[in-house]
């Protein structure tokens, strides 16, 4: 059934992009179309739109959809400006074709703005149904399921997804299903595991013959997405996501057991250090970090979760005198498939110093503070892999094993927990 879905969901696709482009030629200049954009981008508070060279839209606020404007068809250089600056955040060529409505999104992937075009006039379905899509743009996430369901339904209960999106390199939209006029709630999980919780959108109407797209798109972290819901040729509504995943790094020396919450949500109960605990999710908004060591509370410094992201809790060192900072991870695979992505975490207490990571006898971490993560570097995935931590405070390598079979398309993270005496290497495949 699923590949059935898949299959369904590509030829959607393709047919929705082949009439973009059979409407679109570049010598059609006798009629418009209708365009308008909508900014679900992450870190831009207000956005211009540019056709060639002319603005045609202006200040297009963060989570907003502007009013639309008359576009001549053809095919359209689409330019993304921040509000009021004349640099180019981002361009796109764009078939639009005559009589047609379009929402050009906004959205941003790899720090980097980008644009897409949905199509905004499929064929009114008939009384006493609506019609809904998925209109992926969130690549980073992987493969996803998406579940719609009422409100109040256990997702163990429910059989099989409503949607499976598998990950492109572009946006792509789903293709369409009827469900009755209502109210519902929609859930995004990784493919295959209910419980891998990307996305909850607790509550959408769909109301009497509407058609409506729910848009995904990443967020600050590779595996969360954000949402908002498009109605066709109507409103958008943003469906910020509003939880973190982290994980708990104890490198507090001396064996100590180390506990973490954000709220009432638990991220570990008893880990016993040095190790690293799995990801979590938590709530991020006005979420209180706490973390107690062989039972008793640790003062933190001011640690702020952010929406979207993954990070790693790490604290570290003696059980006396520990203190706790988070690290943002990460998570974007690298683009090429030959590549993996490699980081040092420096959690070694003690008589720490800063740590050099090597990976087959190329430095690509160096300075690494106690406390802090190196920025992730790019290397050659191999079968035989050489990784090696030195410190100046020493000849000997800190961590050193070879023969690693690491291949790309993966994320990984080294830390370095416990006392400068016997520091303990922990290797992690983060994605």
């Amino acid at each position: 059934m699923k590949d059935s879905r898949r299959a369904k969901w590509l030829m959607a696709g393709l047919i929705v992009l082949g009439l973009q482009a059979c409407g679109g030629g570049g010598s059609d200049s006798t009629g418009s179309a209708s365009v308008r954009v909508i900014n679900a981008t992450q870190s831009h508070a207000s956005l211009d739109l540019l056709s060639g060279s002319t603005k045609v839209i202006s200040a297009t606020a963060l989570d907003t959809i502007s009013a639309a404007y008359s576009q001549t068809a053809g095919t359209i250089t689409f330019q993304a400006n921040d509000a009021g600056d004349s640099g180019a955040l981002t361009t796109t060529s764009s078939a639009i074709a005559k009589d047609q409505h379009y929402s050009l999104l906004a959205y941003e992937a790899s720090g980097a703005v980008k644009l897409a075009l949905i199509g905004e006039d499929t064929t009114t379905p008939t009384a006493g149904t609506a019609q809904l899509r998925i209109f992926d743009a969130a690549s980073s996430a992987g493969t996803l399921d998406v579940y719609v369901t009422a409100p109040g339904t256990d997702l163990a209960s429910v059989a099989a997804p409503s949607f499976t999106i598998n990950a492109p390199n572009y946006a792509l939209p789903s293709g369409l299903v009827s469900f009755a006029p209502g109210t519902y709630r929609v859930r995004v999980t990784a493919a295959d595991n209910k419980t891998d919780l990307r996305l909850d959108m607790p509550a959408i109407t769909l109301a009497d013959q509407a058609i409506a797209t729910v848009v995904l798109t990443p967020s600050a972290g590779a595996n969360l997405v954000n949402g908002g819901l498009l109605l066709q040729q109507g409103s958008f509504t943003p469906y910020r996501n509003t939880n973190a995943r982290v994980r708990l790094a104890a490198a507090v020396s001396g064996g100590a057991t180390v506990a973490a919450s954000a709220g009432s949500t638990a991220i570990e109960t008893a880990l016993v250090a040095p190790s690293v605990g799995a990801y979590t999710l938590v709530p991020a908004i006005n979420a209180a970090l706490a973390v107690a060591i062989n039972g008793s509370p640790l003062t933190l410094p001011a640690l702020a979760l952010a929406a979207g992201s993954d990070v790693t809790l790490l604290v570290h060192g003696s059980p006396g005198a520990a203190t706790a900072s988070l690290i943002t991870d990460d998570n974007q695979l690298p683009s090429a498939t030959t590549k993996l992505k490699m980081r040092l975490v420096n959690g070694v207490t003690g008589a720490a110093t800063a740590l050099t990571l090597n990976a087959d006898f190329s430095v690509i971490a160096s300075n690494v503070q106690p406390g802090q993560a190196s920025t992730a570097a790019l290397v050659t995935g191999n079968s035989a892999m050489r990784l090696e931590v030195t410190s100046p405070l020493t000849q000997q390598s800190l961590f050193l094993q070879t023969d690693l079979s690491l291949p790309g398309a993966g994320v990984y993270t080294l830390f370095m927990l416990g006392d400068a005496a016997a520091p303990s290497g922990l290797l992690r495949r983060d994605r």
